[in-house]
């Protein structure tokens, strides 16, 4: 867990000065990850790719759906026996993938060790956060890992974002102390001239620091949780402050934008929003054009709809891992047309399953579900499922289902380590062990129970 471990609890005691030096310091590991040879040749190749051509992106689909199946067969001991008895050479294109089984969350997660195809130590670890109630830690190959990285950047090049411009990030990622006094909520990566804002700390009482801030740093790009640029622009709107900054860009991503979180970001901060969808386990990329319009990256994987609405996803840069005909927990809704951007790849009109749903904390205001689905991202795969319920303002239900045979008393004092950092000391955590949690009423799942907003 992000908040957990021996280093974290010294990173804590460091001054904010060695504090942003670590965080430099762990910026040009990262950097040096996913920054190699495959990364600048695959850059260099999606910068100025041609996506006019159906035909030949569907070609491509198909070669590379027979190259993963196949890889995927001969190095995974789980996926070897979950198609035991199917003829795998007559998988040739994306209609034939019905010949196979769906694979769901429960058993990826009761199998990942055998799904690995690499060992962990020998790729890059990348953990799942929990907006289906259950984390994953899924293991990327380098190669995989870079050209992942090279096509997020690749998508950001053709909108005009160059390497070395500020950035200014909000995510998820705990960097602040708990019991810090210092107003200042942010820490600087030198290596990528990047800044990290706590979306931790958003409240009325602290929104002006984090303004004030952005007014000095000045970014030409800004990344993060759609509510959290929200909240910062209506502040902006609501105090009439003046901005002397004006990004390229703003790219929200995890949380669904909506159209009034389009119009009131792009209105303040006076540059396009652009979108994306992707998750943690390698799903096949959504991103949104100049035109700011939806697009499924058909070079990246596959997605088929079944239920009307609900995405299987195969991805194409999971190796270490294979996703084939997976049920991600998410929703999408195509749309008929071409877009005059000149991409030929599929219109999206709407994804769902990453809405902005919040609980509430007295000391620290609204705490939404991106900072909920972190709460048990880094433990081992050891929760089956969990949902967070509140029905007054002082107190909060957690219901677990656990493997038994995976599970330790400690990983339970480490959950309301968490839920302590993102709602404060004043709040009381209920930690329930169950043996199942219902759907609602539509079938769907749902993470947070909100009874009071």
């Amino acid at each position: 867990m992000s908040g957990s471990g021996l280093y974290y609890k010294a990173y804590n005691k460091f001054p904010i000065w060695l504090q942003n030096l670590s965080i430099s310091l762990y910026g040009y590991k990262l950097y040096r990850q996913r920054n190699g040879k495959v990364y600048h040749e695959y850059f260099e190749e999606l910068r100025n790719k041609d996506y006019s051509d159906l035909q030949s992106e569907k070609e491509y689909q198909n070669a590379e759906l027979i190259k993963l199946v196949n890889y995927t067969v001969n190095n995974s001991s789980f996926y070897k026996e979950f198609y035991k008895g199917i003829n795998i050479s007559k998988i040739k294109t994306v209609n034939d993938l019905k010949l196979l089984p769906i694979l769901e969350k429960e058993t990826l997660r009761q199998n990942i060790e055998q799904a690995y195809t690499i060992k962990p130590e020998n790729g890059i670890k990348s953990f799942t956060g929990g907006t289906t109630g259950k984390s994953l830690m899924v293991v990327y190959t380098r190669n995989d890992f870079q050209k992942r990285m090279a096509y997020l950047d690749a998508f950001k090049a053709r909108l005009g974002v160059q390497n070395g411009m500020r950035r200014a990030t909000f995510s998820g990622r705990q960097f602040i102390p708990p019991n810090q006094e210092s107003k200042v909520f942010w820490r600087h990566n030198y290596i990528l001239r990047q800044k990290l804002y706590s979306t931790f700390h958003l409240t009325g009482v602290n929104l002006a620091y984090y303004i004030e801030d952005l007014n000095i740093f000045k970014p030409e790009i800004i990344n993060g949780f759609v509510s959290a640029i929200y909240d910062i622009a209506k502040y902006i709107k609501i105090n009439n402050i003046s901005l002397i900054f004006k990004p390229i860009g703003i790219f929200t991503t995890s949380e669904t934008l909506l159209p009034f979180h389009r119009e009131m970001i792009e209105d303040v901060f006076e540059c396009p929003v652009y979108d994306q969808y992707a998750s943690a386990e390698g799903a096949p990329f959504i991103t949104e054009c100049k035109n700011r319009k939806l697009h499924y990256n058909l070079d990246t994987g596959i997605i088929e709809i079944v239920n009307d609405v609900e995405m299987l996803v195969t991805s194409f840069n999971s190796y270490g891992t294979p996703l084939i005909r997976y049920r991600i927990g998410d929703s999408i809704i195509f749309k008929n047309g071409k877009c005059t951007c000149g991409c030929c790849h599929p219109l999206v009109k709407e994804i769902q399953g990453r809405q902005v749903d919040y609980l509430i904390s007295r000391e620290k205001g609204k705490v939404s579900l991106s900072h909920l689905a972190d709460v048990i991202k880094g433990l081992p795969n050891c929760i089956r499922n969990m949902q967070f319920i509140q029905n007054n303002l002082g107190e909060i239900d957690i219901k677990i289902v656990v493997d038994k045979s995976r599970y330790r008393v400690e990983y339970g004092e480490l959950i309301i380590d968490e839920m302590v950092y993102r709602f404060g000391k004043k709040m009381k955590f209920n930690l329930i062990m169950v043996d199942e949690i219902p759907r609602e009423k539509s079938g769907k799942y749902s993470l947070i129970k909100n009874n009071i907003k």
